[in-house]
């Protein structure tokens, strides 16, 4: 009984020990539980084969015409551009003069792109399409002689007002949501139109024809009954309907989702969050601690998101040197609990900032809406970023930081100049991809060599927030169709903000976050999750990858050049065809039957796809 008594004791007074040295470790800021803070980068293996025997079948071609004069034609011509790129699809220029010899075919298509087509001859061009020729009208234009050609039976002018609002009557691409009129991302210029029987209508705004094909002797127009071909936001849409044009069309998808965690780790409030103290009872340090990281790491492994965590010093506004220390400070305590934890599920650390202001000086644009304090050069803002980047590798040494999110999304070119020189392995700057209409400032982006400073590459984010509404979710998908990639951003304190979540707590916050991404994965499973340093590292292997498709009616071949294996396409078909690949170079899956398009996962980089007839599209 004695024995049983002092093995007892032993044991509480062990626990007891052990309960101390912890607390007594937070104290004195020393991980217990140090982490490998090196970083195994994901390889990605390239495929190439040899080029397709005897150049059998016709390239895609995509001639665009802009009138030199119409400016707004040029802005849809460069933004169009920039969708096809993505996509892996070339496109050449045409001049008007040029149209009249053009030849007609089944995979070539002319793209008008602006309203000022005076110098194309309209007899012209409808005997182009008559005789089997492919038009895609990307921006409405009054032409009443056109008419019959653009499938109209009425054209009444141009309606009053903008149309807002955008319903999928027949979905170009899986999982985009309806847009209600209340709804102004897209915000429609739009003819009252009236059209024939045979026009096949696959969008509407406020029940106006938004785009439709038509069949006009033995070739095809698509039209685009709107002026908003310069927006970001449907350029997936954009890219699909030359798919309508052309006889078949395959596009590339570049497989990536990426999770960024802004803000994290960094301070946690001192003060009581009433959203939390009401759903949890606890602080809002234990609540990170205990719910909120507990459910992000079960989500990293249900759904095998590898975060990327971007961590912040301080949130004060001091900007003029000398900048105190980080190390010591209140930061420490949330990097060392969260830090190895985020690293141990295969995630990223990077950098936000010393504290929340943006890099910018008193000469660069800055919102006065933040109430930011400018810096007052470059020099300051490094040894901010230096100060920061000394408290990483104080506890993770191994790891070399590469990404940096820019507070408020502002920054300038002395901040990227000062990123440069005080933290050199930061090569990955991650912005906005669309900064909408949000005042002057935002920093917006495209995928690709940021243009002020080559060393970086721009990865900007496309939604955030732990609850989609059906304007997140409609871009979000946009950029899925256009070239397979989704960025998607999320603040710790988006939780205690009750107008970022909308007067919700976690509990459900999290069970819509849960239900976005098993949407995700379930309707995108080829997407494959990274760090934000990884999926660059595959964007660029993808980027400049080359790709040759060649088309018959009854093959489509496919030739990639230095490719990230496995590869994703798109093959959109005529109805009434069905493709057939060879098991060994990969599988075919029916992605949308409604508009022909189909999901090809190749094993190889050569693929022979034969057309066989199967069942009308409904």
């Amino acid at each position: 009984m004695f024995r049983k008594q002092v093995i007892l004791s032993c044991v509480i007074a062990s626990v007891l020990l052990l309960g101390g040295l912890l607390q007594l470790s937070r104290s004195l800021q020393w991980n217990p539980f140090p982490a490998d803070s090196s970083y195994a980068e994901t390889e990605f293996p390239l495929g190439s084969s040899d080029p397709a025997p005897g150049g059998e079948g016709s390239p895609l071609r995509l001639l665009i015409y802009s009138d030199p004069s119409d400016a707004e034609g040029l802005r849809v011509k460069g933004n169009l551009a920039e969708a096809l790129e993505l996509a892996k699809l070339a496109w050449d220029e045409i001049a008007a003069e040029d149209i009249a010899a053009l030849p007609p075919d089944p995979w070539q298509v002319l793209v008008l792109t602006g309203q000022k087509n005076e110098a194309i001859d309209p007899v012209l061009l409808k005997r182009y399409v008559e005789n089997g020729g492919r038009l895609a009208v990307m921006t409405r234009f009054y032409a009443p002689a056109l008419n019959e050609l653009f499938g109209m039976a009425q054209n009444r002018g141009f309606l009053q007002g903008a149309v807002q609002g955008i319903t999928m009557v027949k979905p170009l691409f899986p999982g985009y949501p309806d847009l209600p009129s209340t709804n102004n991302m897209f915000s429609n210029s739009m003819l009252d139109v009236t059209l024939l029987p045979a026009s096949r209508v696959y969008l509407t705004a406020g029940g106006v024809p938004l785009l439709w094909t038509h069949g006009y002797g033995s070739g095809r127009v698509v039209y685009w009954n709107s002026t908003t071909g310069v927006q970001k936001t449907g350029r997936g849409l954009l890219v699909h309907s030359l798919g309508l044009a052309a006889e078949s069309m395959v596009t590339a998808q570049a497989g990536i989702r990426t999770l960024e965690i802004d803000d994290f780790p960094s301070p946690a409030p001192q003060a009581t969050n009433p959203l939390v103290r009401q759903e949890y009872g606890l602080s809002t340090l234990e609540f990170y601690e205990r719910i909120w990281w507990a459910d992000m790491a079960r989500f990293a492994g249900k759904y095998g998101w590898k975060y990327t965590g971007l961590m912040i010093g301080n949130y004060q506004n001091r900007t003029t040197p000398p900048l105190p220390p980080l190390t010591g400070e209140g930061p420490s305590q949330t990097i060392r609990f969260f830090g190895p934890r985020l690293l141990k599920l295969g995630g990223e650390l990077g950098l936000h900032g010393y504290n929340h202001q943006s890099l910018v000086t008193p000469d660069e644009p800055l919102p006065p809406s933040l109430n930011y304090v400018p810096w007052p050069d470059r020099g300051a803002m490094a040894e901010g970023l230096t100060r920061l980047a000394e408290l990483a590798h104080s506890y993770f040494p191994d790891h070399d930081l590469r990404t940096y999110v820019p507070p408020s999304n502002v920054m300038g070119r002395e901040g990227k100049e000062a990123i440069a020189a005080a933290v050199p392995s930061v090569n990955i700057i991650a912005s906005l991809y669309f900064a909408g209409s949000e005042e002057a400032g935002p920093l917006e982006q495209e995928f690709g060599p940021d243009p002020d400073n080559a060393r970086f590459y721009d990865y900007p984010r496309i939604s955030s927030g732990y609850w989609l509404d059906e304007e997140e979710q409609f871009f979000q998908t946009d950029a899925i169709a256009n070239f397979g990639l989704v960025n998607h951003f999320v603040h710790p304190d988006d939780v205690l903000d009750a107008e970022r979540s909308q007067g919700r707590g976690w509990s459900f916050l999290s069970s819509k976050f849960e239900e976005w991404m098993a949407h995700l994965t379930g309707s995108y499973p080829y997407l494959q999750p990274l760090t934000v340093r990884d999926s660059v590292k595959k964007l660029i292997l993808y980027q400049n990858s080359r790709i040759e498709t060649r088309y018959t009616a009854d093959r489509i071949t496919i030739r990639a050049q230095e490719a990230p294996l496995p590869s994703v396409y798109t093959l959109r078909l005529p109805a009434g065809k069905q493709p057939e690949l060879p098991a060994e170079q990969g599988t075919v899956i029916s992605w949308e039957p409604a508009s022909g398009l189909w999901r090809i996962e190749a094993a190889q980089p050569a693929l022979e796809i034969t057309l066989k007839d199967g069942e009308d599209a409904p």
